[in-house]
């Protein structure tokens, strides 16, 4: 009797591992053809082969454990590619910021302003000191504004007009608006900023024809001509305002990256404490 018990057992046995054999080798090749994406750094592939192991081998417990195992670093290597290319793109960004920036006046007055802004030199105010004008500015952040700067008889104006032989874009509403007197003239100071201003300024950095620029208030309006360094100096603001949050948005993407790397590596750390047995 405890002959055929042992019997019993031993054939339950190799149908276990017989059974075992079946799920797991099959898994076993899915593992493997992970592996190999793994080895050439196609990390994406990789993951996909891990996934189809848990959907279909599930009972494949050993298999499985080793394919997380593989999963944690694809995860870790995916991270550093992230960190290297987000680190590379932020550098190459900001020599060309560096480049570019040398173009223009930096203005800020650290006194009442946390942040300082670009102008182009042609726009300065003191060589300006009794046109009207359309002036453009971008702060280091990368946000830009078009100012319109008007010197005459009070109109209180809000809506800037900008049209050409082809149509016209105009703005209603001011991101803020000073007016005053300097050296006797009457000033009113308007500032939209780009991307609220219903696209003027982009319409201007792209028509190449004369440009005609009205401005009306409560109390009337005032046409002139933009002149051609205006709508250039527009133009190159723009160029600096995309190039500034292109940095920032390379900065932020860097910096995300980083903190997902040291995640996963400090995560890595404790799963690897964790298996060492007490001594």
């Amino acid at each position: 009797m405890k002959k055929i018990h042992s019997l019993l057992l031993l054939l339950f046995a190799v149908m276990l591992l017989s059974c075992e054999k079946s799920i797991e080798e099959p898994a076993r090749q899915l593992l493997a053809e992970a592996n190999e994406f793994f080895a050439t750094n196609d990390y994406n592939s990789a993951k996909i082969f891990i996934d189809s192991i848990s959907i279909t081998y599930p009972k494949a417990y050993k298999t499985r454990r080793d394919a997380e195992i593989l999963r944690r670093e694809v995860m870790l290597k995916e991270k550093q590619r992230d960190v290297e290319y987000f680190t590379s793109m932020y550098e190459m960004l900001s020599e060309r910021r560096d480049s570019l920036v040398t173009e223009f006046t930096y203005n800020k007055d650290s006194q009442y302003q946390d942040m300082g802004y670009y102008t182009v030199p042609s726009q300065a105010i003191a060589l300006n000191p009794f046109n009207c004008f359309l002036r453009a500015s971008v702060k280091e952040n990368g946000d830009a504004y078009l100012t319109s700067y008007y010197r005459g008889a009070k109109i209180a104006h809000k809506r800037l007009k900008i049209s050409s032989g082809d149509g016209f874009v105009a703005c209603e509403a001011p991101f803020s608006s000073r007016s005053y007197w300097q050296l006797g003239v009457y000033n009113e100071r308007r500032d939209y900023r780009y991307g609220d201003d219903n696209g003027v300024m982009d319409y201007i950095a792209s028509v190449e024809s004369p440009l005609k620029v009205e401005i009306s208030g409560e109390q009337g309006k005032y046409e002139y001509m933009l002149r051609e360094e205006d709508a250039t100096a527009i133009k190159r603001v723009i160029e600096l305002s995309n190039l500034l949050k292109m940095v920032e948005e390379a900065g932020v993407m860097r910096d995300e990256a980083q903190r997902a790397l040291d995640f996963l590596i400090k995560s890595q750390q404790r799963s690897q404490e964790n298996a060492v047995p007490n001594q």
